[in-house]
């Protein structure tokens, strides 16, 4: 349905995205109602002024098609990072959703509902910095646009209201919010399926496994933040993206694993000369980045845990880069010795 170009504003100078949509593809009214909801994302994002939302320059329309321009954002969304990397460490995946429960609390104080929280709206910068992206299905608390018994959204992370066609409200957001986050501490969908009858039909009837029990070092505070966040009914959910943001910073995200016994042998210590400095690691995850994005830092710390060298740490981390001749152009930053 549509395109988005990297530009360049000439009269302010700065880099922008343009977001084109080609709505001469729809015909009568359905065209009408699409451009309508087309404007209402610039509307809504465009009140939504805040740091982890992608911020809206301008709406009009060329040829009869509605575009956007937008702030151009240097990074990859969370689903590329699921997809390539894998789950979160649990640190890592609260600190993310914290700055999209942040984005979720200043829109809903306005009266927006984004209705499409998801990985791929979530994209994720350099410095570990969040951007929320794609209101263009959003819900004006004084919108008829969206009619009562419409289904809008992407079946694995909309709430059971919204799978129902019911009136939705910023709790639906929240739920949305922790179905991201048990994607990013588990690896997997809490509702997984291979039809999206299927999926909806488990959200509706079934409850998601207790992260606590099926993914290491996730704490019982965490897994019962995110249970809260899944349950069925909105009034068991939290009231507020702030009360849900308070809570997992209440939550100790990490549990305590269990302690291997010491082995009755000889403990071998590594020399100093070969220890890996916070310099070192600095290094490693800045010349990373340039290849994989924000993920470097997750990267970083767990190979970290297995890295018994300054080497070692880089081939390491080389092996997580997809193609060759990247591969190579890592390893070549590495620091002598």
């Amino acid at each position: 349905m549509g395109v988005i170009y990297q530009a360049h504003d000439p009269v302010i100078d700065r880099p922008v995205a343009i977001k084109l949509v080609h709505a001469d593809l729809l015909d009568g009214e359905e065209k009408d109602e699409y451009v309508e909801r087309f404007r209402r994302e610039a509307q809504a994002a465009a009140r939504c002024a805040h740091p982890n939302i992608v911020a809206i320059y301008d709406f009009a329309m060329h040829g009869g098609n509605p575009f956007l321009a937008m702030e151009l954002v240097e990074g990859a969304s969370l689903a590329v990072a699921l997809r390539q990397h894998g789950r979160f460490a649990p640190d890592d995946a609260v600190a993310v959703m914290l700055q999209v429960l942040d984005a979720l609390d200043s829109a809903h104080r306005i009266g927006v509902v984004h209705r499409d929280v998801k990985p791929a709206n979530i994209l994720l910068m350099a410095g570990n910095r969040v951007k929320i992206t794609d209101f263009g299905i959003a819900r004006f608390d004084t919108s008829e646009l969206t009619q009562q018994g419409t289904m809008v959204g992407t079946p694995s992370y909309m709430s059971p209201e919204q799978c129902m066609g019911d009136p939705v409200d910023a709790r639906s957001d929240l739920y949305s919010a922790g179905a991201v986050l048990f994607e990013m501490l588990a690896g997997a969908r809490p509702f997984p399926g291979r039809t999206s009858t299927e999926v909806t039909y488990r959200l509706m009837n079934e409850q998601a496994p207790d992260l606590a029990v099926t993914v290491p070092g996730v704490s019982p505070g965490l897994a019962a933040a995110v249970r809260r966040a899944l349950a069925k009914r909105p009034a068991d959910r939290f009231t507020s993206a702030a009360d849900m943001a308070a809570a997992l910073r209440a939550s100790p995200s990490q549990a305590a694993l269990p302690q291997q016994p010491e082995p009755d042998a000889t403990v071998v210590v590594r020399p100093a000369a070969h220890a890996i400095s916070p310099v070192d690691a600095q290094q490693a995850e800045t010349a990373l980045a340039q290849h994989v994005g924000p993920i470097a830092k997750v990267l970083v710390r767990r190979a970290l845990q297995r890295a018994s060298s300054p080497a070692s740490l880089w081939e390491m981390l080389a092996a997580e880069i997809e193609h060759g001749s990247d591969r190579a152009a890592f390893l070549r930053q590495r620091p002598p010795g």
